[in-house]
């Protein structure tokens, strides 16, 4: 991923699907002094979140009343949103949609976000059509890529033809389980430790499915960064249950 810089804010984006004519998109990230968390909820200081907000808004040429957030539970339901839903959970976060962890739409001009803070936040489009997604070990292990995928085939679009990028996410080095995630992970993306531990990479878990899925290994991106050790990124396990949230926000243009 490349680094972006604006405002006094960091993030970054995938350079393979830079903004363009068709997509932006920006992975809002971490700053020296503990600014940049974008999640209103969890008791974080939500005037300096609207104010992130605001600014990636600028960013990527959207208004911020208009996102579209879900409210994530870690499930694997991926929700089609269109004008209906333009604004929820943009404001409040008593607004959001209920029990989503992806968004689907081919409505352009419609800012989608998903907030992470060492779960993966993957972003799928094709011409006209764009989802982003919250795949932590339990959606993944609930099949929530698979059910991304499935939203795109549900409106004629081949698996082959979707474009996928997985944002910065904690890697198997920082990421020590106990056997019950690893049962349900792919052994590409695990490995044993001591005793009955594992560490398991979200990552490669998020894109073995997405490649069981039908999505070409040619158009799957990883980011390779590690919330878990980069301190350029918010990390639940690196900085405890205060920690702010990164945030995945896409649009077709």
């Amino acid at each position: 991923m490349q680094l972006v810089e604006f405002q006094n804010l960091r993030g970054f984006c995938f350079s393979k699907y830079a903004n363009g004519a068709q997509l932006r998109h920006v992975f809002g990230a971490r700053n020296e002094d503990d600014a940049g968390n974008l999640a209103l909820s969890g008791g974080r200081d939500g005037s300096a979140a609207r104010r992130a907000r605001a600014t990636w808004s600028r960013y990527l040429h959207v208004a911020a009343e208009d996102w579209v957030v879900g409210g994530q539970t870690h499930s694997n339901h991926v929700q089609v949103v269109g004008e209906a839903q333009r604004g929820r959970g943009a404001l409040a976060p008593t607004d959001v949609l209920p029990e989503t962890d992806g968004l689907f739409t081919l409505c352009r001009g419609l800012p989608l976000y998903v907030a992470v803070a060492d779960c993966s936040a993957v972003l799928l489009h094709a011409p006209g059509a764009l989802a982003v997604v919250h795949g932590g070990w339990r959606g993944l292990a609930a099949g929530i890529m698979t059910t991304a995928v499935a939203r795109f085939l549900e409106v004629g679009i081949a698996a082959a033809d979707i474009h996928a990028g997985i944002a910065p996410c904690i890697a198997a080095a920082s990421y020590e389980v106990g056997p019950e995630v690893a049962k349900s992970c792919p052994t590409v993306a695990k490995y044993r430790g001591q005793k009955d531990r594992w560490h398991v990479d979200i990552a490669q878990w998020a894109g073995a499915d997405l490649l069981a899925a039908g999505i070409k290994a040619a158009n799957l991106s990883i980011a390779g960064l590690d919330t878990g050790s980069d301190s350029r990124l918010f990390s639940h396990r690196r900085q405890g249950e205060g920690a702010g949230r990164n945030g995945l926000i896409a649009v077709l243009v």
